[in-house]
């Protein structure tokens, strides 16, 4: 899940019980406006320390959250500090990711995380039952197979970017409510009754690449469509 500041209400946000407060124009974090476009120093100040780097996010995996930097790599990385820890703590922070589901969770083990970043996929017990009978090569797998497979995954979790701990607080999002568990038909429900909102859809709902722009059915994919509203915003 990756929320930005496109969105625009025409009604204030409502009261909630939230940490996160995200409006067209700034996310707040316990009622402080989180420093977007600032040094990365900043967020850690707010934060504490990140658990992992990965694939270019951030990662908190107790708080269930990620951010990015602006790296500028074309100007910088010939730089003798680029890369270094006070090069990164002084770039800008530029995106927040907050996640509601982590590879352990029903989402993740059922391999519905595969599309965003590489792929983490663990068998179900019926999947395993079904390749330990299957013909579709000259012999069925085998337990010891399946085994080290499910090893395999487990070993490359830290590889991912998913936090091992979701986010479990409720986010006020333009004023409606998003938690962990919604779906998105719920999610649109709660925005419907603010007027202004746009309803949530899929740009490509079932992983191909295909434009189903508008869509709010997921088959197997998880490509959430993005509207930029960013130029009404003065900074």
């Amino acid at each position: 899940c990756c929320f930005y500041t496109q969105c625009q209400t025409k009604e204030p946000p409502k009261p909630m019980d939230t940490e996160f407060t995200i409006t067209p124009c700034q996310i707040t974090y316990k009622g402080k406006e989180l420093p977007l476009g600032k040094p990365f120093k900043e967020w850690i100040k707010i934060f504490g320390e990140y658990n992992r780097f990965v694939d270019g996010v951030f990662i908190w995996d107790t708080l269930g959250i990620g951010a990015t930097i602006h790296w500028d790599a074309a100007k910088y990385y010939k730089d003798p500090d680029y890369n270094t820890r006070s090069f990164i703590e002084s770039r800008p922070t530029i995106e927040l990711y907050i996640f509601f589901v982590n590879l352990d969770s029903k989402v993740g083990r059922a391999g519905k995380l595969q599309f965003a970043w590489n792929e983490y996929y663990i068998l179900s017990k019926e999947e395993e039952e079904s390749l330990l009978k299957s013909t579709i090569r000259n012999k069925p797998y085998t337990q010891e197979e399946l085994d080290q497979s499910r090893e395999k995954m487990l070993k490359k979790k830290p590889d991912y970017i998913y936090p091992f701990t979701p986010y479990t607080q409720t986010v006020n999002l333009q004023g409606a409510p998003v938690k962990s568990g919604m779906s998105l038909n719920e999610v649109n429900k709660e925005r419907s009754k603010i007027k202004g909102l746009e309803k949530m859809g899929y740009w490509d709902n079932d992983g191909d690449w295909s434009w189903d722009s508008g869509s709010t059915t997921i088959k197997t994919g998880e490509f959430r469509e993005q509207k930029d509203h960013s130029s009404i915003c003065p900074n």
